[in-house]
């Protein structure tokens, strides 16, 4: 199930079938801090570990949402949240583009992120959505967010909003813009996708969202297994799986550690119960601090803006 506008019924969809579950377990986890509690721990206390969130979907100026039943309703209300959880940056991306998907929908929606990139102030990081179906503005639309409002993410695509294949020569086009600008994508997949795009495009850097997919007993085992096979792919802890236990450890334990990333979906999912499952799980210290941030920031680090 997928949340429908502010005020309106909850649109069905596989993807969102999966609901946050914060609870007060936050505050004995340590995880909800506000903003005003990120400043220099005290004299011998250990310093807490950052926390950078790369599945952000952040709410249209227009007050366009994605939740079940409103609670943050624009864009302020969105970064309270964010502080409440403790998630201190994030990658953004527009909800505007992706719901309607037109040429015109997502260069505004790509322009609505850059002006809350600037407002935060260094907090969060831009991502590009564009809709390739409309192969000769995406590309124009990617590069100029590349080269002139510096953003390095292009995604979260999500092909089953804008109704196209991955296998569509418009979307390889686009794959091949990304390359070449140097950039990262990030793909939404069910596991017959994940497979064609990690074997069709292998000098890509990929990010996919979710440990599972709508048949998440059948493919979450092969989902992950699929990932750590390809050194060019990253999975994130967001939507289906992250909470079954065990398959966190798992994850780590096949892919590595260095390519498991901490994402949310907020302000689908609440960022929160994410957090409590890193936090409470069969892990190091060093192995969590990687997924809160650590690894995030490396990849960031390859394709400076």
């Amino acid at each position: 199930m997928r949340p429908g506008r502010a005020g309106e019924p909850a649109k069905t969809h596989s993807r969102r079938q999966f609901v946050g579950r914060a609870g007060a377990a936050l505050a004995t986890l340590g995880v909800g801090r506000a903003a005003e509690a990120r400043t220099a721990p005290a004299a011998g206390a250990p310093a807490p570990v950052r926390v950078f969130d790369a599945h952000l979907h952040c709410p249209a100026e227009s007050g366009e949402l994605w939740q079940w039943h409103t609670v943050t309703r624009n864009f302020d209300e969105f970064v309270a949240y964010l502080d409440k959880t403790g998630v201190e940056r994030g990658i953004i991306n527009s909800q505007r583009a992706q719901e309607k998907g037109t040429p015109a929908e997502f260069v505004a929606g790509n322009r609505e992120v850059a002006r809350f990139v600037e407002k935060s102030k260094g907090r969060f990081v831009g991502a590009c959505v564009v809709n390739p179906v409309f192969i000769d503005e995406a590309l124009k639309e990617v590069e100029y967010c590349r080269r002139q409002l510096g953003f390095v993410w292009v995604g979260e695509l999500c092909n089953y909003m804008a109704h196209y294949e991955y296998s569509i020569r418009e979307f390889e086009l686009l794959v091949q813009q990304v390359v070449r600008l140097g950039m990262v994508l990030d793909v939404h997949t069910e596991n017959a996708e994940i497979d064609y795009i990690v074997e069709k495009f292998p000098q890509a850097t990929l990010v996919f969202p979710h440990f599972g997919d709508e048949k998440e007993f059948d493919h979450i085992f092969k989902r992950i297994d699929l990932v750590a096979k390809h050194p060019n792919c990253y999975l994130d802890t967001s939507g289906y799986g992250h909470d079954r236990m065990g398959m966190l450890e798992y994850a780590v334990k096949t892919i590595g550690p260095d390519r498991v990333l901490f994402g949310s979906d907020f302000s689908i999912n609440d960022p929160g119960s994410v957090l409590a499952r890193i936090r409470n799980s069969f892990l190091s210290e060093g192995q969590k601090a990687k997924i809160l941030a650590g690894n995030l920031e490396a990849l960031l680090a390859r394709f400076p803006a």
